[in-house]
């Protein structure tokens, strides 16, 4: 939903929460911090999690000649907080600084593509969407004979799949948005018209924004960045055509490169797992940023036992900026264990309430409360780790907080994709989630203690 029509939170309920039905509310998975509830909930984590990875990227930006282009490739695990910070970026960068700012076009995949499976094409109309969706531009893209010429040639594109769109640029954009999302298949059908158009995509787009820098700098704007999040959400899977071993590198190392021919400041969203060919990634990128979100500490590295007194105490300060945690919580105990079993995911700290609440409504959670709160969350790891040949991996990489050599690349991918391993900061270490430790599975893998 724009942001122009959405109520904030804190204007909604009282922040903290003080009942069920506001935690609830303050926790959900869905809700996304901007506007007012950005600047009201979002806690600065920088100094918990690598240092102020966004102040590098804005200051890499801001101090950019002009047409000497950043592209800025941006990671970390799903339920980190990414966006949140990419939101905090982009109010930063669209803040006055030195007589200086900039307009930022968000493109947010999971609102305009299927993320089933992305490629190239249908990407590239995503942004052209996402351009014309913007309220400040839009009046710019209805005066540009690009944009125009661009959308007639979309439309003409993709009629002979029976996709039919309105003549106006904002009617039939919001159209085929909708057909994107409800239409089983229709994205597949879209990339194999547009497959053998992208180099005319890609210039169109790039005079756009020639056009659209021009009618920003006539509103004293320095100049445009592209920010694209969630593209790290696009399911991985294996693939035995194409060329690529799986759908990751397919698009993000294949094919994403090629919008830097866009010639625009842009910040992409990839999935953690694509750290690990790095030097792969700066081949295909001509000079990118490349920045790690990593995952707020809870405990030591290899130290499972000893808890990381300053990463626990912040989630206990974001989490009391949304809810009464004296409330919520019979005691201290109780709100400490659910930080530990997170595994500092955010996302999995406000899961772990939700399904708390769910069990005891009346609140006051107690460690029991909680523990039973996370059974059907270590169920969810419970059926996907059973019978998997890396399990007794695992208790490796639990031990040496690492990869081990010779480590299955693909068994690697998968477990940091589904967050069955996590990556945290500092020396750069990893660990298995704590629910995942819970199972079953985890624990029947445990090498065999060696005889006295």
């Amino acid at each position: 939903m724009p942001a122009d029509i959405d109520t904030a939170l804190v204007d909604e309920i009282t922040i903290p929460a003080t009942n069920r039905r506001d935690m609830k509310a303050a926790c959900d998975l869905q809700f996304e911090l901007k506007g007012k509830d950005l600047e009201r909930l979002r806690i600065d984590l920088a100094g918990v999690r690598g240092g102020r990875v966004l102040d590098q990227i804005e200051a890499d930006i801001r101090d950019a000649r002009r047409s000497a282009y950043r592209t800025v490739l941006f990671s970390g695990h799903v339920g980190s907080g990414k966006t949140t910070e990419l939101r905090w970026l982009m109010r930063e960068l669209e803040t006055v600084k030195e007589g200086q700012y900039f307009h930022v076009v968000w493109v947010d995949a999971v609102e305009f593509l299927d993320i089933n499976s992305v490629q190239l094409p249908e990407f590239l109309v995503a942004l052209f969407n996402a351009i014309v969706e913007d309220p400040r531009l839009r009046p710019m893209v209805g005066l540009s004979a690009t944009a125009k010429k661009l959308w007639a040639s979309i439309r003409t594109w993709l009629k002979p799949i029976g996709v039919e769109l309105e003549l106006g640029i904002p009617a039939g954009i919001a159209t085929l948005k909708a057909k994107v999302k409800t239409e089983f298949g229709l994205q597949g059908r879209m990339r194999e018209r547009l497959h053998e158009r992208v180099t005319e995509l890609m210039t169109d787009l790039s005079d756009l924004l020639v056009d659209l820098r021009i009618g920003l700098a006539k509103q004293g704007v320095h100049d445009l960045v592209i920010i694209a999040d969630n593209l790290e959400k696009i399911v991985f899977a294996e693939l035995d055509h194409h060329g690529a071993k799986n759908t990751h590198d397919l698009f993000f190392v294949e094919q994403l490169p090629t919008v830097q021919r866009l010639h625009a400041h842009i910040i992409l969203t990839i999935p953690v797992s694509l750290h690990f060919t790095h030097a792969r990634l700066r081949q295909v990128f001509l000079n990118p940023t490349v920045k790690v979100l990593p995952m707020v500490a809870v405990h030591l590295p290899r130290e499972p036992s000893k808890p990381h007194e300053k990463g626990v105490a912040v989630l206990k300060a974001l989490l009391a900026a949304r809810v009464d945690t004296a409330i919520l919580f019979a005691d201290d105990a109780a709100l400490t264990l659910a930080i530990e079993l997170s595994g500092g995911v955010i996302r999995d700290l406000f899961r772990i309430v939700l399904e708390s609440l769910s069990l005891k409504p009346a609140m006051h959670l107690t460690v029991e409360d909680v523990e039973n709160g996370v059974r059907d969350i270590v169920s969810s790891y419970e059926r996907m780790l059973q019978g998997k040949a890396y399990l007794p991996g695992l208790h490796e990489i639990a031990a040496c907080s690492c990869f081990p050599v010779g480590f299955d690349e693909a068994a690697r991918n998968a477990l940091l994709h589904s967050m069955v391993v996590l990556e945290y900061n500092g020396e750069i270490w990893y660990d298995v989630h704590p629910l995942a430790r819970r199972t079953r599975a985890y624990r029947s893998a445990r090498p065999d203690t060696p005889a006295a």
